[in-house]
C-alpha cells in the first residue's frame, strides 16, 4: 500500500497545556457549543470553571457529561479507574468513590452510579482527562501508598528510581491506549521546566511523570497545544515551530497561532470531523 491508499481516522488526540488558570479548561469547554458531547473526567475539580457563564454558555452544559474522580494522595483511584476506562467496554464507577463496582457503595441502595464505555462514542465525543498532572501523582501515589500510609515512616517516605519506573509503566500504559483507540481525547496538563541537555534556557514541556517522561508524552498526541496568558491576553500556540522554548507541534497542519482573543479555539483541530451545532 503506498501513502495515496492510506487512509486513517479523522477523530482527534489532543494534549493541551499551560500554567493554571491559563485558560485550558475554558478553551476544551467552548467545544461543546460547537456540538460535541464533552465527557469530562474530572480529577482535581478544574470543571467548575465551566459553570462560569462566560466560560461555557448554560445552554450548552448539557453537552457536558462530569465523571468526578476524587483522587488524592491517600486514595489514588483515578490511575485504576481511567486505565479500566481507556480499555473499553462498559465500566461502572460509584459517585461517591469514584471506584469501579465500589464494595462500599454496592451495600447502599440509593448510591448513585456513572456508566462509561467508549467504544460507543461517536465522532461528536470526546473523552476529556483534567487532569494529567492529577493523574501521573495518582500513578506515583498508588505505587507508594503502602509506604505513605505507613504509620512509623509514611510522612518521611522518599520516593526511590523503582518507584519512578513503576509510576513510568502505568503512565505509559495510559498513553499507549490512548495513542491506539478510536475515539477523540483531549488530555489537559500544566507545564514544568524541563532542562535541555544544550542550553540553560527554560523549557516548557506537559506534566506527564517524570521529567523525562514528560519530554516523550508528545509523540503520543496527534496535536499538542500551549496555552498562556500574555500582556493580559490568551495566547495559543501549537506549531512545532512557535516557540524555541515551549514543546508544541501538530500532525494536522492547522496552524492556530495567529488566533487572537475571542478568535482562539480548538475546532479547527476537529474540522475534519464535520460535527454541526445541536
Amino acid at each position: 500500500m503506498n501513502l495515496d491508499e492510506y487512509t486513517d481516522s479523522s477523530r482527534v488526540k489532543l494534549l493541551i497545556y499551560g500554567p493554571p488558570k491559563g485558560g485550558k479548561t475554558a478553551l476544551v469547554g467552548k467545544l461543546a457549543e460547537a456540538g460535541f458531547i464533552l465527557h469530562f473526567l474530572d480529577l482535581d475539580h478544574g470543571i467548575k470553571t465551566l459553570l462560569n457563564p462566560e466560560m461555557l454558555k448554560p445552554q450548552f452544559r448539557k453537552n457536558v457529561q462530569v465523571y468526578t474522580l476524587p483522587d488524592h494522595r491517600m486514595y489514588p483511584v483515578a490511575i485504576d479507574t481511567v486505565r479500566a476506562i481507556l480499555k473499553g467496554g462498559l465500566r461502572r464507577f460509584c459517585h461517591a468513590h469514584g471506584k469501579l463496582t465500589c464494595p462500599l457503595c454496592n451495600k447502599q441502595p440509593d448510591a448513585k452510579w456513572y456508566e462509561l464505555d467508549i467504544t460507543k462514542f461517536t465522532d461528536r465525543d470526546v473523552l476529556v482527562i483534567d487532569t494529567v498532572s492529577q493523574l501521573s501523582n495518582s500513578a506515583m501515589n498508588k505505587v507508594v501508598h503502602k509506604d505513605i500510609t505507613n504509620a512509623q515512616t509514611g510522612e518521611d517516605y522518599k520516593a526511590t528510581f523503582n518507584d519512578y519506573a513503576k509510576q513510568g509503566a502505568l503512565m505509559e500504559e495510559v498513553f499507549s491506549l490512548i495513542q491506539v483507540m478510536d475515539v477523540n481525547v483531549i488530555c489537559i496538563s500544566h507545564d514544568v521546566d524541563s532542562e535541555k541537555a544544550d542550553s540553560p534556557k527554560e523549557y516548557l514541556v506537559p506534566v506527564a511523570g517524570t521529567r523525562n517522561a514528560s519530554k516523550l508524552v508528545a509523540k503520543y498526541f496527534d496535536e499538542v497545544v500551549y496555552v498562556n496568558v500574555v500582556n493580559k491576553k490568551h495566547s495559543v500556540m501549537n506549531t512545532s515551530t512557535s516557540s524555541g522554548n515551549v514543546l508544541t507541534g501538530g500532525r494536522s497542519g492547522v496552524k492556530l497561532d495567529l488566533l487572537k482573543d475571542a478568535e482562539i479555539s480548538l475546532l479547527p483541530l476537529f474540522a475534519r470531523l464535520g460535527v454541526k451545532p445541536s
